[in-house]
């Protein structure tokens, strides 16, 4: 059939693939209010689930996300006037709410190591993790499609700027670079009419057989395929040492592992190594997720290799929704970024599924490329290709770390040799039982808790060493944010509390700047780093919010009408903390006495923290990072 050319279709960003990355990047996108087109050449996603955990990490980015809509709109709109309290469900909830409403938490990982004494099992609780989340939550990726789709929809029915449908039945052909934009060819799969869409970017969120990575020769997907084969099912079981709110680890001759589904129905996913076979040049033309699925094994073979494995344990196997058997790939690309065209999520990387960092990986790729997309789109870098090179620079080096990790950690839980064997069985269960802290860090790094990006890494984040001899404490960039209790100051109730979290959702889409004052008051007459702050707000206004956080005993109600911001009209952000707690975990320090700017990412890294006596470092970086507003 001839294909038939439609008119050609402008936007800024084109994104292929409507898996959970593709969906959370368009999400992004609608919040920075970016006009974008999503398409995804299936039809209909399939109704197996592949990615199951929610990583506190990653909960931690959802909840930074919420429908925002100022309720003038509404008001001004009297049609929607009987659906305020519709407003106030959806815009205050976050994106996370369905996750934590619907999703199985997982508290603890409990590790069975001898079969014939199963009742003194490892468990490591995950009450101690370095989040506001001490728990994983097990959704299944369908459901977290739906809630991600649902959430567009929601921003399209209150209004907001540029959200379009997600296409699916969409395929992209080819592209094609040039100067300023990139030419992309797609076609409707069913009635085989072919587009031209021209974009400002091309983001390829299309899995590890990616249209996009391919499309440019010298982009590979470097790695291997290991050569053990493994069982995957979704089945029913009902069994005391297999309960609904921990991750069962059987590690015996060969690992058998239990994540929970649905605590209502029993069910669980079920991963089982099969065995081992001879290494084979492989191809990964089968490869979905990271894994390359064969043919399905029945659910009596899946019954008696489960026998074979944790014999003398009984445990029966029911009402299966999927069964597969797979083998692991461990693959990255050489590049994230080549020109206008990027890779996230599979497209750039896929490993062993042993630690649920897939999804949560591509996440947040998506997290750090979509404000610097919007950055780049509204002219608001002062340097765009040092911009955009850092989305690469910053998630290469982590997505090789989890290449590393998870294929360390699937060695120790299945390999036979002597070695493994004896980590696994001899030091292992030392290590939980006399060395608390090493499980803490295994568990954080697990859950992505201590990622972090080096500043020598990434063109965008501050090199920094202060002048004076002050001792630096003060926080790294690159570093994730803290969270911390705070109490707001208003004209209308002086203490209302508010966390730093909160803070950060209310200025979600453009960089957080905290003036960490000690005891040195708010007001410019008792202060005179206000004015500082004022002065680069007033500079960078279209890419920056001011944050005030103080000490409650130099904070009175009479200072209220003297605090900054009253001639912007602006929200009080003005905040005190009863002890320097939070002071210190940014790194400034009470003995010290040095005032701290600290500016905070859209993605809730650190840019850069400086002293008081160094805020011209500070402006020099902002120079070579934003443009300024009168600019």
């Amino acid at each position: 059939m001839v294909s038939l050319f439609k008119e050609k279709k402008n936007v800024d960003v084109l994104i292929c693939g409507a898996g959970p990355v593709g969906l959370f990047l368009a999400n992004e996108l609608a919040e920075f209010e970016i006009n974008f087109r999503i398409i995804d050449k299936v039809e209909k996603h399939p109704e197996f689930t592949k990615a199951l955990l929610v990583s506190p990490r990653t909960m931690d980015i959802l909840d930074n996300r919420q429908f925002n809509l100022h309720l003038s709109v509404l008001f001004n709109q009297t049609k929607y006037i009987l659906f305020i309290h519709v407003f106030f469900l959806v815009s205050f909830r976050g994106l996370l709410h369905p996750f934590l409403e619907y999703g199985v938490r997982v508290k603890q990982f409990c590790v069975i190591q001898n079969v014939h004494d199963p009742s003194n099992p490892i468990k490591a609780e995950l009450s101690n993790l370095n989040s506001n989340f001490s728990f994983g939550l097990i959704n299944r990726q369908t459901k977290t499609m739906e809630y991600l789709i649902d959430a567009l929809h929601e921003k399209k029915s209150l209004r907001k700027k540029h959200v379009p449908n997600v296409e699916f039945g969409m395929e992209l052909i080819k592209y094609e670079e040039k100067d300023d934009h990139v030419i992309a060819v797609v076609k409707n799969t069913k009635n085989k009419v072919e587009e031209e869409i021209i974009c400002q970017y091309l983001v390829g969120c299309d899995g590890v057989h990616s249209t996009v990575r391919k499309g440019i020769n010298d982009w590979t997907f470097e790695g291997q395929t290991l050569n053990s084969s493994w069982a995957l099912a979704d089945v029913e079981v009902d069994h005391e040492l297999v309960k609904y709110y921990q991750a069962t680890f059987i590690l015996h001759e060969a690992p058998v592992v239990f994540f929970p589904l649905d605590a209502r129905k029993n069910t669980f996913r079920l991963i089982i190594k099969i065995g081992d076979e001879e290494k084979k040049n492989e191809t990964n033309d089968h490869v979905t997720h990271g894994l390359t699925y064969e043919a399905h094994i029945t659910l009596e073979e899946l019954q008696k290799l489960l026998d074979e494995r944790i014999a003398p344990i009984k445990m029966e196997l029911k009402n299966p929704v999927w069964i597969s058997n797979f083998k692991i790939n461990e693959r990255i690309a050489n590049r994230y970024r080549t020109g206008r065209v990027f890779i996230a999520g599979d497209a750039a990387h896929c490993h062993s599924p042993f630690g649920g960092q897939g999804m949560n990986l591509g996440i947040q790729d998506a997290h750090n490329l979509a404000f610097k997309l919007a950055l780049a789109i509204r002219d608001q870098s002062a340097d765009v290709n040092k911009l955009l090179d850092s989305y690469e620079h910053e998630r290469h080096p982590v997505g090789k770390n989890v290449i590393e990790g998870t294929g360390y950690a699937t060695k120790m839980m299945s390999g036979n040799d002597f070695y493994t064997s004896f980590f696994r069985t001899r030091v292992a269960p030392i290590l939980f039982h006399f060395f608390p802290q090493t499980v803490f860090n295994f568990q954080n790094n697990l859950m992505q808790n201590n990622l972090h990006y080096l500043p020598g890494s990434s063109e965008i984040l501050h090199k920094y060493k202060p002048r004076s001899g002050v001792e630096n404490k003060l926080i790294d960039a690159g570093h994730y944010v803290q969270d911390g209790l705070l109490m707001k100051i208003t004209s209308h109730k002086f203490h209302e509390l508010i966390t730093m979290f909160d803070i950060f959702r209310s200025t979600a889409l453009k960089h957080t700047l905290i003036l960490f004052t000690l005891n040195k008051g708010v007001t410019a007459d008792c202060n005179p780093l206000i004015e500082t702050l004022l002065e680069i707000y007033n500079d960078y206004k279209n890419t920056i919010t001011p944050i005030i956080i103080s000490y409650q005993g130099i904070v009175h109600a009479a200072d209220v009408p003297f605090m900054p911001f009253q001639e912007e009209g602006r929200e009080q952000h003005i905040f005190v903390e009863r002890k320097f707690e939070l002071h210190e975990k940014y790194g400034v320090m009470n003995e010290f006495g040095q005032q701290a700017f600290v500016l905070v990412r859209p993605d809730l890294y650190v840019a850069s923290a400086v002293f008081e006596d160094d805020v011209d470092e500070l402006k020099a970086f902002l120079d070579q990072y934003l443009v300024k507003a009168d600019r």
